[in-house]
């Protein structure tokens, strides 16, 4: 809400109402808000002239007055706030510089409308310099060229934008604690409902009788269309009145989009000619892309939407090739004078594949080959091997690291947590001797290696005995496969003989870790695992110095989980489907998203949900409690009892999201389903369907319409269990941001306007920056300057972290 502290301001906003017709739309919630506030701070107590106008408002206020009324209150109050106005001793002229003066390091409180105030809410969104808020894109833009009448609104996924009175607006509750705020928007062809989920605050910013843009998906509920979740903003009748789109930015409390407008189009006017292009002349002309000033010019004033996303595209090209170029390097520069252990299995590959109890698949046998044919060579292997969750990348590690063993070195495994960590040690011995050993003593002699061989597991829960005995073997030449958490990366722990190194689960780990486990020992090899799909673009710009090998089939005989959405009506029902499968002798999982009950959240909390179930419906059977409060050795008990079949049914948090293999386990429940993030939820079903027994996933919402979010991601479990699928539609529900800041890539502050679903911009951009090297190595001819300015953040970055 803006609040005019001076007779200056206070003109500027009677004369601005003016302006746009006396509409009450001069300033956020209406010129009646702003006179109480400042009555209710003392400040009508110091302008007495206009505390005397405000005397002679009818009791409903200005809003009440006709038109004319308006108009005639208006002007005499203009006129009469002058004699508050206090006479200063001395004027001094402020000097408002050139904007022919404006440089790309110009401050932005050079830009109109700005000041210092509005320069530090600037800089809370990454703008302080006006060449910065040259590429301060907008997020969306109001199409008022597509303007609807609530009367021709129709059902559909697409954004639809409604210029609507707000006639009721409210604060409500669905079910015990879920708040959303509700309103009712009308204009001359009808009315709407419209429904913020979650989002109790919207309430305290929309006022009754006030006029507002909204722009958002709309479907028909209970027989009557409702708007969910629009984007909303005043209604500003100079941005409105050439029927045009309308660039909304990215906006800060105290930054209007009107002042945001004015500002950036001024920086854009003077600047857009200047600022440097990221792609070589050469290369724009030969690719025929457009000048930047002209995508930059048509993404902030854009003729339609189609020109809007063709400037988008011209200017994520140059966003992806600075990113491709960057990663290209970091990977040459991590091989060049670098050379790495020589690793093969020779001879005993077959014989290895042979002991196996299964054949591998097409994918399993694809990507061996390639990781073979890598650690193989004597530069250092960076790739991920990323599989869908029971897609069989153990076994793939496993050969790799035998490799490395057979050629005389050691191998690494490290995992996020002690859980994975131990998990991939059962299966490691599993797999090598068709049985448990100690994870002090783990000597195994597989008759077709020749040799026996010692693997030995490190995490932080182990005594001080066991881990000075460990560390002594790994450094010593006593421990050929070294498997733990983090402990591995401790200054302590040496490898001198480390030849493989495998991490799991990537995007648990900062890359410096990484890169700390990679100094161990002979520049060894690097293998990534992760089981969360990585969308190709992905995979490109997170990974991008890595070689990419994707294991996308199942082992044949595994059945698909199926998935099925219960709603809180539905749970008795489904209780006793879970009942038959209990009595059957399998066994259960039941998430929580919480540990303790929660106040603020309507979800059940796993210690709730145990009392519950061990004294409701499952009290017939074994019920058990697991969260990551618990110590190491009473996590491993509990484990250790549902694993051979003890304990029935497991109550757990996400502590199982990864690492935990129980065959048995056929029925997985997701208590407050609408809580958990798409791959999380695809992570919790893998715990489930790892036997050949049909398997169930079933997603408990506490709330019969859980929002149209929850909605969209449950009904996409639903349709399918690809997890590439799911990877694809996760990152066009979640954005690029939060996709970026799951994996820790550090880079999404510096794509503006890429995303992650431009494939083909991505492949366009990988072609030209692998030519761009090709040409000028290290970036040091005049015309790639600009290109190398804009590599050096994300080589910059990789150093920090590193």
């Amino acid at each position: 809400m803006v609040t005019a502290s001076t007779p200056a301001l206070l003109r500027k906003v009677f004369e601005l109402e003016l302006e746009r017709g006396c509409t009450n739309a001069a300033v956020v919630g209406g010129l009646d808000r702003m006179l109480i506030q400042m009555a209710e701070s003392g400040g009508l107590g110091q302008r007495k002239s206009l505390a005397r106008q405000v005397s002679l408002l009818p009791d409903g206020g200005y809003r009440s007055l006709e038109p004319d009324a308006r108009r005639a209150w208006l002007r005499t109050t203009i006129g009469a706030i002058g004699g508050d106005e206090p006479r200063p001793a001395k004027t001094t002229k402020a000097v408002v510089p050139e904007r022919s003066t404006l440089t790309v390091d110009s401050s932005v409180e050079r830009l109109p409308g700005v000041g210092k105030a509005g320069a530090a809410r600037l800089a809370k969104l990454g703008v302080e310099s006006a060449g910065e808020a040259v590429f301060f894109f907008p997020r969306r833009f109001n199409d008022f060229t597509d303007l609807r009448p609530i009367s021709e609104l129709e059902p559909s996924k697409a954004a639809q934008t409604v210029l609507a009175t707000i006639w009721a607006v409210r604060e409500v509750r669905y079910g015990r604690r879920v708040k959303a705020t509700e309103a009712l928007l009308r204009d001359k062809s009808g009315a709407l409902r419209v429904v913020w989920f979650n989002m109790p605050f919207v309430a305290r910013a929309l006022t009754e009788g006030d006029e507002v843009v909204v722009s958002g998906r709309v479907r028909v509920y209970r027989g009557r269309l409702q708007m969910e979740n629009p984007e909303f903003e005043p209604f500003d009748s100079d941005a409105t009145s050439a029927g045009k789109l309308v660039p909304v930015y990215p906006a800060s409390q105290g930054l209007s989009q009107r002042t945001l407008r004015r500002a950036i189009g001024a920086a854009v006017e003077t600047l857009a000619d200047v600022v440097p292009d990221p792609v070589p002349a050469w290369l724009r002309e030969r690719e025929r892309l457009p000048k930047l000033s002209l995508a930059i010019r048509a993404l902030h004033q854009p003729g339609s939407q189609a020109d809007a996303e063709n400037a988008r595209q011209r200017l994520a090209v140059g966003e992806f090739l600075a990113i491709q170029v960057a990663v290209l390097l970091r990977r040459a520069r991590w091989q060049e004078g670098r050379t790495a252990p020589v690793l093969s299995l020779a001879d005993r590959l077959g014989p290895f594949l042979e002991s196996l109890p299964f054949p591998l698949t097409g994918a399993q046998t694809r990507s061996l080959d390639e990781i073979l044919g890598d650690i193989g060579r004597p530069e250092p292997m960076l790739r991920l091997l990323q599989g869908d969750v029971g897609s069989g990348k153990t076994v793939i590690a496993l050969a790799a690291m035998l490799a490395a063993v057979r050629s005389g070195y050691q191998a690494a495994l490290m995992a996020p947590t002690e859980i994975l960590a131990e998990q991939h040690f059962r299966s490691l011995s599993l797999l090598l001797g068709g049985e448990e050993v100690s994870p002090l003593e783990g000597v195994t002699a597989p008759a077709w290696l020749g040799r026996p061989l010692r693997s030995v597991l490190l995490t932080g829960s182990l005594t001080a005995a066991q881990k000075l005995q460990v560390r002594g073997d790994a450094a010593h030449g006593g421990a050929d496969i070294v498997v733990g958490t983090h402990a591995i990366l401790e200054d302590s722990v040496a490898l001198p003989r480390l030849g493989l190194a495998v991490v799991d689960e990537q995007h648990r780990f900062g890359v410096s870790q990484r890169a700390k486990l990679r100094q161990k020992g002979l520049n060894p090899h690097l293998l990534v695992m992760t089981a969360t799909p990585i969308p190709r673009t992905l995979a490109l710009t997170v990974y991008g110095d890595l070689e990419v090998s994707t294991i996308d089939e199942m082992p044949p005989g595994r059945k698909p989980v199926q998935t099925v959405w219960v709603q809180p009506h539905e749970r008795d029902e489904a209780y006793g489907f879970i009942r038959e499968h209990l009595d059957a002798g399998e066994q259960v999982f039941v998430i929580c998203p919480l540990v303790e009950d929660s106040d603020v959240l309507d979800v059940r909390s796993a210690e709730e949900e145990y009392e519950r179930l061990r004294n409701g419906p499952f009290r017939n059977y074994t019920v058990d409690l697991l969260h990551g409060r618990m110590n190491p050795k009473a996590k491993e008990e509990v484990m250790a009892r549902f694993a051979g079949g003890a304990v029935n049914v497991l109550v757990s948090t996400s502590v199982i999201e990864v690492g935990i293999d129980i065959p048995n386990a056929t029925v997985i429940v997701m208590e407050g389903a609408e809580r958990f993030g798409l791959s999380q939820l695809h992570q919790f079903r893998g715990r489930v369907g790892r036997s050949h027994v049909q398997s169930y996933c079933m997603l408990f919402s506490t709330e019969e319409d859980p929002g149209p979010e929850a909605r969209e991601r449950l009904e996409a479990m639903v349709d399918t269990t690809d997890g590439f699928k799911l990877a694809e539609v996760d990152l066009a529900m979640r954005g690029e941001g939060e996709a970026w800041g799951t994996l820790q890539s550090g880079a999404n502050t510096m794509l503006r306007v890429a995303r992650l679903t431009d494939r083909d911009l991505l492949a366009q951009a990988r072609g030209m920056a692998r030519e761009v090297l090709a040409r000028d190595p290290l970036l040091q001819r005049p015309e790639h300057r600009a290109l190398a300015a804009s590599v050096k953040p994300f080589l910059d970055r990789a150093a920090e972290a590193n």
